[in-house]
């Protein structure tokens, strides 16, 4: 169901080829990608495949760890649609390609509730954190979000602190090492850490339909805040810990916007 869906909703992004005329690629990573992928309809083919595997695994982690208490399709179904309004996810775009490691991230961040031996999930949380922040550097505001989600979840020990720290340094210095060796280090990193604060146009123009689309988003934000009750209301500990992660996350994207 979820991939003809997503189909139908992306055609035009299929059968017109193009890239926003605003957007403007910040991240090292989708110039590399242009260069070994240079159709743009290839690029938007995969970015649909790319929604639809990210939906499938939102309704996985959504019915594994229990968020809801009926199996449904729905949260997929909403971030599909989501990505198909959003201009800068109908092609092959970075924070489309960052968003995939930040599920990765905080999957494996719920995996470790009482679990004894947790140093492989608290790890490659913080190394898939660090790889899409690198991707897409405004996602570096996830970084505190996961230290936060695994002080929620449990808790959190010192040895632990620094699995999580040396999962974030691992990419960033292994991208130092080989831009070095390359010759490249100092223009990479420049363009890695360069960051803007303020709202970002990569994500949605500045424009009447860019606000309308910000101002229904920040609705729902506020909506889900106040119906917290009701969805952490007769659930057991281990899902409102979850469901508390989630709405960080939240945070952490509105924050995105502005860097």
């Amino acid at each position: 169901m979820l991939l003809p869906y997503t189909l139908l909703v992306r055609i035009e992004s299929l059968l017109h080829a193009d890239q926003p005329a605003y957007a403007s690629d910040i991240s090292p990573f989708i110039a590399w990608i242009n260069e070994i992928i240079p159709s743009l309809i290839v690029q938007n083919l995969l970015a649909c495949i790319l929604v639809f595997l990210q939906a499938v695994y939102i309704n996985k982690i959504v019915i594994k760890h229990r968020i809801n208490v009926q199996i449904t399709l729905w949260p997929g179904l909403v971030y599909i649609l989501l990505c198909s309004i959003v201009p800068q996810c109908t092609y092959l775009s970075a924070v489309l390609i960052a968003n995939l490691f930040i599920l990765v991230a905080f999957s494996d961040i719920f995996k470790i509730y009482k679990r004894p031996f947790a140093i492989k999930f608290i790890f490659n949380s913080g190394i898939f954190i660090s790889i899409s922040a690198m991707i897409y550097p405004p996602y570096i505001a996830y970084l505190l979000t996961g230290f936060i989600g695994l002080s929620i979840i449990r808790s959190f020990k010192t040895k632990e602190m620094l699995q999580y720290l040396s999962g974030i340094l691992v990419p960033f210095m292994l991208f130092g090492s080989w831009t070095f060796y390359c010759g490249t280090f100092q223009e990479k990193m420049v363009g890695l850490v360069k960051v803007k604060f303020g709202f970002s146009s990569d994500i949605m123009p500045i424009d009447t339909n860019g606000y309308i689309f910000i101002g229904l988003i920040f609705i729902f934000i506020i909506i889900a805040i106040f119906s917290y009750n009701s969805y952490s209301m007769k659930k057991r500990i281990q899902v409102q810990k979850k469901i508390n992660i989630l709405f960080w996350m939240i945070l952490s994207a509105l924050i995105a916007l502005f860097i």
